[in-house]
């Protein structure tokens, strides 16, 4: 739905002063679900409402005469005032609020209210994605993971935002740079291949396969990496950009829903096959905490898959109702 800035701000008023109607504020609260910028915006001017509330208790607010008021200065900047209205402090701070939030710059409230629609893609923990972005760049997206960009995608930066892991196939532009964005990294590139993995408990991971990327740290952004085919660069919990060769190639075989285990203790194992097939398995602990390395394709039977992770730990199973049970031998 399309808005414009005076009819927005006629309804953020008529709500903080309690005049608005049923069918205002279902239009209101159509335009706070667009965008976060716009509930950001709200907040910050019912913050002000709210903390003032309390400096003008005996002065009743005359909502049209208010209005008409504000909406006259966010168009012109006349001096002169309607007579004969009431204006409380909160009123008058609640202006100084927006004077803040717009006057930085008209254009901010422009940008708010005509910044490009967000396009968000998830997926879900037993679940991956390919999509192609609108400069023809591929994104295959992992388990558990969000990838945003804007609209208007081709204009000026490619940017992407990103939770999660997601592989990319980048489309060369050198007029229009591809940054992904995580929480705590900036990567970019101009044309290339390479992975970033940003999940929220795990250090931050990119991965070149080809080309070449410039990775930074957002808080320390003095502090940046290159790198080159076959190399990576890892941020931890000690916050130093650590850059080393890339030792293990099955990284991306998610990319081909290929599950790969290193040493990894069966009741992990067991706990991704239960989610990829839909079933419930058990096993005895000392088979559970017995450690394995095995790969997973999508179009293996079950039946196979257990027969290698009761193999690799000298275990036998079998079906009881809807359970499979891993048992020693």
């Amino acid at each position: 739905m399309s808005y414009t800035f005076d009819h927005i701000e006629s309804l953020i008023v008529r709500s903080l002063e309690g005049g608005i109607t049923p069918a205002e504020q279902e239009e209101l609260q159509s335009w706070l679900e667009e965008d976060d910028a716009n509930r950001r915006y709200y907040s910050e001017l019912q913050k002000t409402w709210d903390l003032t509330g309390t400096a003008d208790a005996d002065i009743a607010p005359d909502i049209e005469a208010n209005w008409a008021s504000f909406n006259s200065k966010l168009q012109t900047n006349i001096s002169s005032q309607p007579t004969g209205i009431v204006r409380s402090f909160r009123w008058y701070a609640l202006r100084a609020a927006a004077a803040v939030l717009l006057l930085g710059g008209a254009s901010t409230a422009w940008y708010m209210l005509n910044a490009p629609r967000q396009i968000t893609v998830q997926t879900a923990a037993n679940e991956t994605n390919i999509i192609v972005l609108p400069d023809g760049t591929k994104a295959f997206i992992n388990k558990n993971s969000s990838l945003r960009y804007a609209s208007n995608f081709n204009k000026g930066e490619r940017t992407i935002h990103l939770e999660g892991e997601a592989y990319f196939d980048v489309v060369k532009d050198e007029a229009h740079p591809f940054v992904v964005y995580t929480s705590r990294t900036r990567t970019q590139v101009l044309g290339t291949t390479f992975d970033v993995k940003a999940y929220a408990v795990q250090p931050v991971e990119v991965f070149v396969l080809s080309g070449k990327v410039a990775v930074s740290d957002q808080e320390k952004e003095s502090k940046e990496v290159v790198l080159t085919e076959g190399r990576k660069v890892t941020l931890g919990k000690d916050q130093q950009l650590a850059e080393d060769a890339i030792s293990n190639r099955d990284f991306i075989a998610w990319k081909d829903n290929i599950m790969v285990f290193n040493d990894e203790p069966i009741r992990n194992v067991i706990r991704k096959v239960e989610a990829l097939y839909g079933v419930k398995i058990v096993a005895e602990e000392s088979v559970a905490d017995y450690s394995i390395k095995t790969r997973i394709t999508p179009d293996e039977p079950l039946e196979q898959i257990l027969d290698v992770i009761a193999a690799s730990a000298s275990a036998s199973w079998e079906k009881e109702g809807n359970v499979y049970k891993l048992n020693r031998k």
